[in-house]
């Protein structure tokens, strides 16, 4: 099965070329500082936050961008380096910031809609005093709307491997990754039960190191202690070793599972496709012909 194969792909490549490691690395340690706002008072912690969130927001499409990039050419058989990174993030840089953008956008306008309409709705369900019958439907409603975004988000889980794999721009990049999923159904369900227990097993870890990492607050809304230099330098150890390993290896696997779905490599993978999944990009044939 695709699935497993890729896995299996993913932590031989890994072995083969461990400098795959280190722009993962570099980016972890980067979000160190981060885990200290909580310290310095609500205020500045919202304000810290903020500020991250919008240097990220322009740094994380050339990361991806430039690991994607990296794992392929290791894939295809290439030589790999940093400097194939920068190659990757300046070439692919302005398509993948501009489907980031565009999904973050997405992602705040339906999270502020969410918040709000449910908040009216409560607000609707007491002021009628609705019953059991209408409150369960209302919640149905909420619950199907909410499971529709999931879906399309997973749907255009791919962009960036679109782009920076097959050379797409930003919308044909989206498309592509729609297709890739809705072509390879039962593929991409055991890769996103995998990618669910992968995420929990990390989000456990790394939950685990902050509770240690920080002290518990005096008081509610009150801002963490600082912690100690030595607990402090051993969990932002553990943090930084904890990103780059899982992000390392997820990223690697979804490389090599993408490469197998559209068969990068010439060999027809286990996927429900009926036909080869081939680049339909308008415009190649033209270019042939001429």
């Amino acid at each position: 099965m695709v699935v497993i194969t890729a896995l299996r792909d993913a932590v031989s490549l890994l072995r083969r070329h461990p400098i795959l490691f280190v722009p993962t690395a570099v980016f972890a340690v980067l979000q160190v500082p981060q885990l200290f706002l909580n310290t310095l008072g609500p205020l500045v912690s919202i304000a810290g936050s903020l500020l991250f969130t919008a240097v990220l927001a322009f740094v994380a499409p050339a990361f991806y961008a430039g690991t994607i990039g990296m794992t392929d050419d290791a894939a295809s058989g290439d030589r790999t380096s940093l400097g194939r990174f920068w190659t990757h993030a300046k070439e692919h840089y302005v398509s993948m910031l501009g489907a980031y953008l565009l999904l973050l956008g997405v992602s705040l306008v339906f999270g502020f809609v969410l918040s709000f309409g449910g908040f009216f709705l409560i607000a609707a369900v007491i002021g009628m005093q609705a019953g059991l019958g209408v409150t369960a439907a209302l919640g149905v409603v909420a619950a199907i709307v909410v499971l529709a975004y999931l879906i399309g988000l997973f749907a255009v889980h791919f962009y960036g491997h679109a782009i920076v794999i097959e050379d797409y721009g930003v919308t044909d990049g989206l498309t592509r990754s729609v297709d890739v999923v809705r072509d390879n159904v039962t593929s991409m369900l055991g890769y996103g039960v995998l990618s669910i227990v992968f995420g929990g097993v990390v989000g456990a870890i790394y939950g685990g190191l902050i509770v240690l990492l920080f002290p518990t607050p005096e008081a509610p809304g009150q801002p963490m202690p600082t912690p100690d230099l030595l607990p402090a330098l051993l969990g932002s150890v553990g943090v930084v070793v904890t990103m780059t390993v899982f992000t390392t290896v997820f990223l690697a696997y979804s490389v090599t599972f993408y490469r197998a779905l559209i068969d990068a490599d010439g060999t027809a993978p286990d996927t429900d496709a009926t036909e080869p999944n081939v680049d339909t990009r308008p415009g190649d044939d033209a270019e042939l012909a001429g």
